[in-house]
Formats: C-alpha cells, sequence, structure tokens
C-alpha cells in the first residue's frame, strides 16, 4: 500500500505516468565495486532512514543511514536517495536491505580487488564472435561455419571485385564499414597503450593465443588485415561493404544478399591512416613485418589525403539510389585528418605532421567539443596530441588542448552533480547510442586525471561505469552477459538466430532513446527509461562495435590496480 501511494504521488507531480514503472528497487553496479574505491547506490522510489549490508550467509556486516530523497529525477522520473557504504572494506558477495519503513532488497553484488578486469576482458573477448569470412568456434555455444567468402562487388560495377573478407560485422547486422571499424580498433589499441600490462598473451580464448603477441593485438590485427585489404592502390580507402537493403534476420552463413563494396573515403581514408599509424607503433616489439606494412599503409592514405584536401566525396558519403541501410554520412573529415596527422607523427617524429595539425586546428572552430563517435574524432585527437611527447615548441598548443577539454570536464562534473542518477548526460542527448555518449564523456575525464590526478575527474569517470553496469534506472546491465541482471535481448542476428540460451557476452547495446520510436511506439515519457530489452527493438538494444569499444577502454582503463581510486595522492 505505502509503495502505491510513493506512485501516485510520483504521478501527481509529473502530471503523466504513461507506462512507465515506478516501483521501488535499489540501483547498484550489478558487477560490484573495488574494495578501495567510492561506493554508492540509489533506493529508488521508496523511502527509508537506514540501511544494512548482509553476506553470503545472511549476516549483518555493515549498516548506515540514508540520505534524504532528491527531487524527483526529471530524466527518469524516480525519486533517488542515495546510499553511500564508501568506508565498507570487506571482500564478498552482498546484498544491500533497507530497514524501513520499507524493506527493499538489492541484487547481488560484489566487493573486491580489480573486478573490473574480467569485464574488460569479456568484453574484448565479444570481438572475436563478430569476426567476419571465418569459422568461429572456440569451444564455446556461440558459433558458425565460415561466413561471406564472396565480399565483394562494386556497387555500380558487378563485374569488378576485390577480395575484402575478414573484418568484424558491424553491429546487429552483418555489414562492414571502415570509419567505425577504425574508430573501435583505435580505442582498443589506446587502451592497451595505456595499459598494456593488463593484457597479455594467452588471455583470450582466440585461435591467435600463445603467440607471443598479446591477445587483445590479434584481435584489433583481424579489423587492421581487413582495413588494409579496403585500401586501394592509390592509397584511399573504400567505404563500406554492405547490402543493397535489408531483407531479413539470418546466421552469418546463411546470409543471402549481394554484399557490394561502395567507394572511396576521405573520412575512411583519415581514420585507416591514424589507426594504421598507431597499430605499427604498438605491434613494433612483436611483428615488425607487419608494423611495417601498417606503416606503409598509413603513409599511402596520407599521400592521398595531401592529394585530395578536401572532403570526397563532396558533402560526405550517401547511399546511392536503391541502397537502404547503414551509411555512415558525415559532412566533414578534419577531426579525422587532425587523429591522422597526430599519430604519423608519433610514429614518425616527422614535425611536418605536427605543422599540419595545428595550422588546420587554427582554423578549426572548436567551441563545446562533441562527444567521440565515428562522426566526431576531436576528442581522439586532442587527446593524442596532449598526451604525445612533442618538441618544446608545441607546449603552448598543448596547454590550450589541455585548457579545452579540462573545460569540458569542468561542465562534466556539474552536469555529474545534477543528475540524480550521477550520469553524464542531458536531456537531449539520450538519442541513439546514448550509452556509447555517456561513455564517451568518461574517456574525457580519464585523459584528464591522467594529466592532473584529480580524483573527481577519477570518481566521475567511474560512476559511468557503475551506471553502465547497473545503477541506472532500469535497474539492468547494459552490457550482455555481465552482471547479476544483463541484457538477454539484444538486436543481434547471430545471438538470436544461434537459438543459444544466453546472447554473446561482452556486448554495449545504444541504450535509451526517446529521439525515434519503433513503429509509432513510444516506450517512456522520460528519456533515460526509453529503452527496452527487446530483439526488435534496434533503435533503443543493437549492440554496435564502437558502442561496445568505448566501453572497453573504460572498463579496461579501470582494470589495472594502479587505477584504484586513493592511488594519486
Amino acid at each position: 500500500m505505502k509503495n502505491i501511494i510513493i506512485v501516485l504521488l510520483l504521478c501527481s507531480v509529473l502530471t503523466s505516468c504513461g507506462e512507465d514503472s515506478f516501483e521501488p528497487f535499489v540501483a547498484i553496479n550489478l558487477v560490484g565495486y573495488n574494495l578501495d574505491d567510492p561506493k554508492t547506490a540509489f533506493l529508488v522510489n521508496a523511502r527509508s532512514d537506514s540501511f544494512e549490508i548482509v553476506n553470503a550467509s545472511s549476516e549483518e556486516v555493515y549498516s548506515g543511514k540514508i540520505a534524504d530523497p532528491l527531487p524527483v529525477d526529471s530524466l527518469s522520473g524516480d525519486q533517488v536517495s542515495i546510499i553511500n557504504f564508501s568506508d565498507f572494506r570487506q571482500k564478498g558477495e552482498f546484498v544491500i536491505q533497507t530497514m524501513g519503513p520499507e524493506k527493499i532488497k538489492s541484487q547481488p553484488f560484489s566487493i573486491g580487488q580489480n573486478l573490473y578486469k574480467d569485464v574488460a576482458l569479456t568484453t574484448i573477448q565479444s570481438y572475436y564472435y563478430a569476426r567476419c569470412g571465418t569459422a568461429i568456434d572456440n569451444g564455446n555455444p556461440w558459433k558458425h561455419p565460415v561466413c561471406h567468402l564472396d565480399d565483394a562487388v562494386f556497387w555500380g560495377n558487378p563485374d569488378r571485385y576485390k577480395k575484402v573478407t575478414g573484418g568484424w560485422h558491424d553491429a546487429g547486422d552483418y555489414n562492414k564499414f571502415s570509419i567505425n571499424t577504425a574508430l573501435s580498433a583505435g580505442l582498443l589499441l589506446y587502451i592497451y597503450e595505456i595499459n598494456s600490462q593488463v593484457f597479455i598473451d594467452n588471455q583470450f580464448n582466440i585461435p591467435e593465443a600463445d603467440n607471443g603477441t598479446p591477445d587483445l593485438l590479434d584481435e584489433v590485427r583481424w579489423a587492421l588485415e581487413w582495413l588494409m585489404k579496403m585500401q586501394n592502390n592509390e592509397g584511399g580507402v573504400f567505404h563500406k561493404v554492405s547490402q543493397k537493403h535489408w531483407v531479413g534476420e539470418f546466421l552469418p552463413q546463411n546470409d543471402p544478399e549481394v554484399r557490394y563494396i561502395f567507394k572511396v573515403t576521405t573520412n575512411s581514408t583519415a581514420g585507416f591512416t591514424a589507426v594504421a599509424a598507431l597499430g605499427a607503433q604498438l605491434f613494433a616489439p612483436f611483428d615488425t613485418v607487419f608494423a611495417d606494412q601498417l606503416a606503409k599503409a598509413a603513409f599511402r592514405g596520407w599521400q592521398y589525403l595531401q592529394e585530395h584536401p578536401d572532403i570526397q566525396p563532396s558533402g560526405g558519403f550517401e547511399n546511392p539510389p536503391g541502397v537502404v541501410g547503414g551509411e555512415y554520412a558525415d559532412d566533414h573529415d578534419k577531426d579525422v585528418r587532425l587523429w591522422a596527422a597526430i599519430e604519423l607523427y608519433k610514429l614518425t617524429q616527422d614535425e611536418k605532421y605536427l605543422q599540419y595539425f595545428t595550422r588546420t586546428l587554427a582554423d578549426y572552430q572548436i567551441d563545446n567539443l562533441p562527444p567521440l563517435s565515428w562522426k566526431n574524432f576531436e576528442v581522439l585527437a586532442l587527446s593524442a596530441f596532449l598526451n604525445a611527447d612533442l618538441p618544446r615548441e608545441y607546449q603552448e598548443q598543448q596547454q590550450q588542448i589541455y585548457d579545452l577539454l579540462n573545460g569540458q570536464a569542468k561542465r562534466l562534473l556539474k552536469l555529474h552533480q545534477a543528475n540524480n542518477y550521477r550520469h553524464l548526460l542531458k536531456e537531449n542527448e539520450f538519442y541513439w547510442g546514448s550509452n556509447s555518449v555517456n561513455l564517451a564523456y568518461a574517456f574525457v575525464l580519464i585523459q584528464l586525471y591522467e594529466q592532473n590526478g584529480n580524483q573527481e575527474y577519477y570518481r566521475v569517470a567511474l560512476d559511468q561505469l557503475h551506471y553502465t553496469l547497473g545503477r541506472n534506472p532500469m535497474d539492468i546491465s547494459y552490457v550482455t552477459g555481465i552482471g547479476n541482471s544483463s541484457v538477454q535481448n539484444p538486436y543481434h542476428q547471430f545471438s538470436e538466430k544461434l537459438g543459444v540460451e544466453k546472447p554473446v557476452p561482452g556486448m554495449l547495446v545504444g541504450g535509451p532513446n526517446n529521439h525515434l520510436d519503433l513503429r509509432g511506439h513510444d516506450i517512456s515519457d522520460y528519456p533515460a527509461k526509453s529503452y527496452e530489452d527487446r530483439f526488435k527493438n534496434y533503435l533503443v538494444n543493437e549492440p554496435a562495435i564502437n558502442y561496445t569499444a568505448i566501453f572497453a577502454y573504460v572498463a579496461g582503463y579501470f582494470a589495472s590496480p594502479q587505477k584504484e581510486f586513493f592511488t594519486k595522492q
């Protein structure tokens, strides 16, 4: 009865409940918390003054007070009260339960050392199951025979063929996009670059394990080798390999549609140039031949970009008439060229790339940095420049970039405090892929924490991991197979048509989206609840390699024992 009264009160305050649920629950990170990290949970849509933590033997091991409720959250409609148990430092499996007047139990969670390493490894392992052009079978249920060996004929010229097998399936479908592959591979390489001690050989269940090269690099190599196939003789990179239109869901080996190569774009060329240059640096200690191949491909890509200084095709890529589906259209490419320039400098130490970077940046008006995505590489390029070892004469530009990123980080701190669930999204940012947008902001905070050791940046970035893994209005982990209650029905054709009980683990789905609805079906009156765990709703429940990559970066950053809280004093 008390729960009903609270719901009615909330509805009267918020005007309309629609189909939204205001059931009480305790929102927690469904994986758990590192021993020395800040630890908070949220009591949602219920009132209670105190809580206790009980262990697996139902023994009380900790108790505390619950803060007064925050104002009703405009993004979710929920009433949220903060439960802080940061000073509880005991390893084990636990449940939080409120003491009254309403007794609400959380789902089980862990407290331990370095909990997020397995999260990061599971996430990166998911890329093996996204491999195209090969049989997938590592002894787990997610397997299929070889697929897509006919990639691909050229759109508009079906008599012309280029062998571009390989790469990663992009999302819930099986198409392949150069710019999104470059971004995803780049993020995985960057987390190796910053946390190489975490990612070692013989760590993943992949064919290349135990070959002397870290398995993360082996997995990224699968993508890089495909991107090299997508480069033409002039150095340009073809935009995508895809079907003409969607015809239904199939297992990869049963995909019936002809797949086409589409025209070269400067966006794809610049993205490949950048990630090839980055890969050349990181593969050099393990495979000098492959590193040299990557470097030469990056130089060819840069030459193509110099010969085509304006975006090609003019106005950006568009699907030709008769083609429906993923487009990855972008009408600007300077951001991706900046990324290519700084990675080529890091590879070669040739100042011509720095001169290009600073000259281009001077003409590139950056006020509010957009979140990192396949369409917006500014943050990636600026972070690489900021973190690079540059000649002294470029310190002023590095300081300017630091100030720009730090200004955004400070704004994020304010937004974090204003959002009851402590995420970083504004109301208008619950669009397609909102989960990756939120984590893209965590990426910025991590870069600044590495620069200045500001523990507030660390804590707020970590809060976005908590949000993604269950401490959110849906009380669910948005990553398949991770956490005690995770996404079960992603729009992922392979998982769905395979008929296995669980989807491929480690994939991040797009998340709440109140900008688009599926066939006129509004999920919620509230942006943060515009989500459903339903297979057919690809607008909110489709994974993608770039979503998973930004999650892998954030989880991989916190996977290091050296990255636990209070280590930078």
